[in-house]
């Protein structure tokens, strides 16, 4: 029996031995645990860190203004120009697309054929219903386009006396893209080919309401005025006097309508002008003009020479320079 006994204290032993190695072996394996836990804790504690922080510097953003109002009026011009115009045209430009707040701008197109087909795909791709060209012609005759995209009708006036706000300056000043008010003429109630041209003036110069670059203030007048077949405009400071008065801001210029058509810049002609000359014939006058001034200049030259030859001036006294004091 003490036999049995201490062999079975043996196998009691290697018992203990083996769930000794299972432990040991279980450590082991549950080591990298702690590790693990650890990193995750570290992870979670710069991500709280982080979140303080931006708790403490606070989130930018830009917040546009709410408003219950809305543009129903989705008129958008086309202003551009041709690549070989003027100084003073191009300035001229730059003025009118800062009135006009619902302009967009293109780079300047060369001259064509299909100048209408053109001008109608450049207001597709900006989305635009209407159409503002500069078209010269030899840096001395500039006329501009104003039509209606892409079904028409469409004007032709060729621009006289222009003066930009830059060469004036005038003592005039407004806000920038206010809502101007716009004053016609009454005669162009009276005559068909200025209707059109008052609905064409209309469409380009007046500032959609709610547009999104405009001012909510109306401080400023442009003018259009019918005298001697040509289109007088002016624009106009709305001075708070009592009573009101006007200042002159500028651009001015004249316009001499030449032609109205069907469609945009092209198309049959509705309505043409009398009094209009072509360019070429305008510089026919001018060289004309410039030839009478000179034979003018010439036989005045002529009739000063035959009366100093007919009466020649007294001939100096040699004594004079004696007797002189």
């Amino acid at each position: 029996m003490a036999f049995k006994g201490g062999k079975g204290k043996k196998r009691s032993r290697s018992a203990k031995s083996a769930e000794a190695r299972a432990k040991t072996k279980a450590v082991v394996a549950e080591a990298p645990q702690p590790v693990a836990e650890e990193a995750a804790d570290v992870e979670d504690a710069a991500q709280v860190l982080e979140n303080r922080e931006e708790e403490m510097v606070g989130s930018i953003g830009v917040v546009r203004a709410q408003t219950a109002k809305k543009m129903t009026n989705r008129q958008k011009m086309l202003v551009l120009g041709a690549r070989n115009m003027s100084s003073k045209d191009r300035h001229l430009l730059l003025d009118l697309r800062g009135l006009m707040p619902h302009s967009r701008e293109h780079a300047k197109m060369g001259r064509s054929n299909t100048l209408g087909d053109d001008l109608i795909e450049l207001c597709s791709l900006h989305q635009c219903n209407s159409v503002l060209f500069m078209e010269p012609h030899r840096n001395d005759v500039s006329y501009m386009w104003i039509g209606q995209a892409p079904s028409g009708p469409s004007i032709k006036l060729q621009v006289n006396n222009v003066h930009t706000a830059d060469e004036i300056r005038m003592a005039g000043n407004c806000l920038k893209y206010s809502r101007p008010l716009l004053h016609f003429d009454r005669d162009f109630e009276l005559q068909p080919h200025l209707r059109v041209a008052k609905s064409l003036l209309h469409m380009a110069f007046n500032t959609p309401r709610y547009h999104p670059k405009s001012k909510p203030f109306v401080d400023r007048i442009v003018s259009f005025l019918w005298l001697d077949n040509h289109i007088w405009v002016r624009n106009y400071q709305i001075v708070p006097t009592s009573p009101p008065s006007l200042m002159e801001i500028g651009p001015r210029f004249t316009l001499e309508p030449v032609a109205i058509f069907n469609g945009c810049c092209k198309g049959s002609v509705l309505w043409k002008s009398s009094t209009a000359k072509p360019p070429t014939e305008q510089r026919r006058d001018r060289k004309m003009r410039r030839l009478e001034k000179q034979e003018a200049n010439e036989v005045i030259k002529e009739k000063s020479d035959k009366h100093r030859a007919l009466h020649p001036a007294p001939s100096a006294d040699p004594l004079d320079l004696v007797f002189r004091d």
